[in-house]
């Protein structure tokens, strides 16, 4: 142990590979805390640019590691390690000082950017000078990397849901600062000492500085001006938040004392929002809800019933209730908001207690998926959590719940004379239609008769003159004039988007009249109004010509040509310096990895989430299992001597192609079959699904990072390491507009791809 180390070193100690385990689970557990915490202050949008900020720290990590030749400098390496996993630490536990310290606003973006890059640099630094030193043993150390990442996507959600996001990242730090103890370790006798009571402080330090804030809860979010939550404080000072509780996928905040009429306001990652109403729990109060315009559809029904998804604080439970309701099948995924409206007690006519109120904790496309139940009514009241899941990264502006598949299952599960009832924003009318009218002319309704199957319609505030509430409602049976004049009765400012035997709309009447063809009804819209299929599902992507926000445009733009500049200029200054540079042979190998790896992964969670149907699934069923699949597919092989790694890569690859290419066409299919299972049996199946693309996705990048650590000619490994870790920024956002663009399969097939330039440039 005191003897130095060479570089490229045969074989890891097993101090590095339980640093290694812990560093890589602090990287991942910070990355997504990181998207908490920017969904919660920022933008949902920006989550993605937390996700894009780590793999740009990962690879520039290595980089760090290739151009200061950190690898070769026998001994001291371990000593640089304990000081990197030192500075981790500290990076880590004074993050949350740092970004907190002001009042959070998207105009401060470049300055939490600089903040977070800061951890995942110097964490890939650490990690790439792991595999620096140790070369020859890639293989087990990407094994000890994955495993940790994997554990880090079960104790993340914990971490959360026990100390909230920021006091999280405090928590995080503790991990690195265990790394530095191990590293230490193994450093010479002599000079032991002064780093092991370094690294050991850092542990008490990182420990105490958390349970301080657990304590004083001092570094929280208490300011983000441009979220609705902090306008609602800012406008009615009397306003207090009575209860903030975190979870892995959203921040719930209950605010009271702002209005008479609602007992709470329930806010999900600070913006968007849901009332709680003062009830007594009759179905006679409140006294005029039969009279509100969102109530208007339950006239078309006596004693309904009534299925609501995303119920949130509870008003369409209670209008349908106040509508003579005997049952309500109230569907909700998280449970923070079921605790809110439960903590409110009788105040809130024990709402989700009540007698008339059959509770599910569930998905609501999930939900809908798998019962046998037909309803009266299906009601998605303002369902948005503008949230993001850490769905891979993948959180823009997908929703499962509005799409045309989304529409055909919910209208399967109507009675003859039940109705579809989702109630939005005018801008949503339009897709609303097109999925809708998709829906029925698949199934060989003429468009004429479509339009009698199709209410929309908006009521006007008093404020100004622009529509705000609307209701948009697909029927089981055509509506007669008849039914239309008594659904409207007492609405007669409201704005009518379509409805039979009313004036309407040109551009729908057009449509359901035959004027105008399909085609001609969603280019007539200065936003995209063609149907949102499940392979496609960004519903809320309307900018023209492709769905791809001019933000995401402006935001990723320099960014990407950045990574790359930044890339070329390191690698070229590097052979003009005589250092072991990667040729064109290794970028295009290990950068294909890079983007391949990271859409496949992205895609596969996109597309089983249907079959889980909870956003915690997406981490400790399906990411957890592609991570510990790759570690160990990694360490089978481990068993490949040098001389046949050209050969294995040879079959192993094209696996990966002709794997990724089935699912692209085939896994749909597998998700709509095994829906109708019992979750323990969907979890078995997901898992099952998601092991092999693990497995044989976790061979490469060892393998080649082994193979040239045995060639002493060969390029530095952690310029290769530097090389992956910045394909996948591009990856990742080229692998979403991708997405936006054109659906995951395209995705897929792309991944598909990156892997075939990868067999064609793999080491011989």
């Amino acid at each position: 142990m005191d003897q130095p180390i060479s570089p490229a070193g045969t074989r890891a100690s097993r101090a590095l590979l339980g640093a290694v385990v812990l560093l890589s689970a602090s990287g991942l557990m910070f990355e997504l805390t990181l998207t908490r915490i920017f969904s919660a202050t920022i933008w949902y949008h920006y989550t993605f640019v937390a996700i894009s900020v780590a793999l740009f720290g990962w690879g520039l990590g290595g980089f760090l590691v290739y151009i200061l030749r950190l690898g070769r400098h026998g001994d001291t390496v371990r000593q640089i390690l304990v000081a990197l996993s030192f500075l981790l630490s500290i990076t880590l536990a004074l993050f949350p000082c740092g970004i907190l310290k002001f009042p959070l606003s998207p105009e401060r973006l470049n300055y939490y950017l600089l903040l977070s890059v800061l951890p995942f640099l110097t964490g890939g630094a650490t990690l790439s000078l792991a595999f620096e030193s140790h070369g020859k043993d890639s293989n087990r150390l990407y094994f000890a990397d994955l495993v940790g990442a994997a554990l880090g996507t079960l104790a993340v959600p914990a971490a959360i849901s026990l100390l909230g996001a920021e006091t999280a990242v405090m928590a995080i730090a503790v991990l690195p600062a265990l790394a530095a103890v191990l590293l230490s370790s193994s450093i010479a006798t002599r000079s032991r000492g002064p780093w092991t009571a370094l690294a050991g402080l850092a542990v008490l330090g990182t420990a105490a500085f958390t349970a301080w804030n657990f304590k004083t809860q001092t570094f929280t979010i208490s300011n983000a001006p441009e979220k609705a939550l902090y306008k609602l404080l800012a406008a009615h000072p009397g306003a207090q938040i009575t209860s903030d509780k975190w979870n892995a996928y959203s921040r719930i905040t209950s605010v009271q004392g702002f209005d008479e009429f609602h007992l709470a306001r329930l806010f999900i990652d600070s913006d968007a929002e849901t009332s709680v109403l003062r009830w007594d729990g009759s179905s006679a109060k409140p006294e005029d809800a039969r009279s509100w315009f969102r109530a208007f559809p339950f006239r078309l029904a006596n004693e309904p019933e009534v299925l609501v998804i995303g119920p949130g604080g509870g008003t369409d439970v209670v209008m349908a209730i106040a509508a003579g309701s005997p049952r309500v099948t109230a569907v909700e995924m998280n449970p923070l908001m079921i605790d809110c409206v439960r903590r409110l007690g009788d105040k809130a006519g024990n709402l989700y207690d009540h007698p008339k109120v059959n509770l599910v904790l569930e998905e609501g496309r999930n939900f809908i998926q798998r019962t046998d139940e037909k309803f009266d009514f299906i009601v998605l009241g303002f369902v948005d959590s503008w949230a993001s899941v850490a769905s891979g990264g993948l959180s823009l502006t997908e929703s499962y719940l509005y799409t045309r598949d989304a529409l055909e299952a919910y209208y399967d599960h109507l009675t003859d004379s039940g109705a579809l009832v989702i109630i939005r924003w005018p801008t949503d009318i339009p897709r609303l239609v097109s999925n809708s009218v998709s829906l029925l002319s698949k199934r060989g309704m003429p468009m004429e008769e479509i339009g009698k199957h199709i209410l929309a319609a908006s009521i006007r505030t008093s404020e100004g003159p622009e529509p705000v509430e609307t209701v948009f409602m697909l029927t089981r049976s055509p509506l007669s004039p008849e039914q239309v004049d008594r659904l409207l009765a007492g609405h007669e400012k409201a704005h009518i988007y379509h409805a039979t035997s009313r004036i309407s709309e040109p551009v729908y009447a057009d449509l359901f009249s035959g004027k105008i063809d399909f085609d001609g009804y969603t280019d007539s819209f200065d936003t995209l109004a063609t149907p949102v299929p499940d392979d496609h599902p960004f519903y809320f992507a309307t900018d023209k010509p492709y769905g791809i926000a001019s933000f995401v445009t402006r935001l990723f733009t320099p960014f990407v040509v950045a990574v790359l500049v930044v890339t070329a200029v390191i690698l070229g200054g590097g052979r003009v310096l005589g250092f072991q540079a990667p040729g064109g042979q290794a970028v295009a190998y290990f950068g294909a990895l890079g983007v391949g790896f990271i859409i496949c992964e992205v895609s596969l969670l996109q597309r089983l989430i249907l079959l889980l149907g909870h956003p915690i699934y997406t981490l400790v069923v399906l990411l957890f299992t592609l991570l510990v699949a790759g570690g160990l597919g990694s360490l089978f092989a481990r068993r490949l001597e040098p001389a046949r790694i050209g050969k294995a890569l040879g079959w192993i690859i094209p696996a990966i192609v002709l794997l990724i290419a089935l699912a692209a066409f085939g896994l749909p299919s597998l998700v709509r079959a095994a829906l109708p299972l019992d979750l323990n049996a969907r979890i078995a199946v997901a898992a099952a699904l998601v092991f092999p693309f693990g497995f044989l996705m976790g061979m490469p990048f060892p393998l080649g990072l082994r193979r040239s650590a045995q060639d002493e000619n060969g390029p530095a490994v952690s310029a290769l390491w530097g090389i992956n870790g910045v394909a996948s920024v591009v990856g990742s956002i080229g692998g979403t507009m991708l997405a936006v663009a054109a659906g995951f399969t395209w995705v897929f097939l792309a991944a598909a791809a990156c892997y075939a330039i990868a067999w064609t440039a793999r080491p011989r």
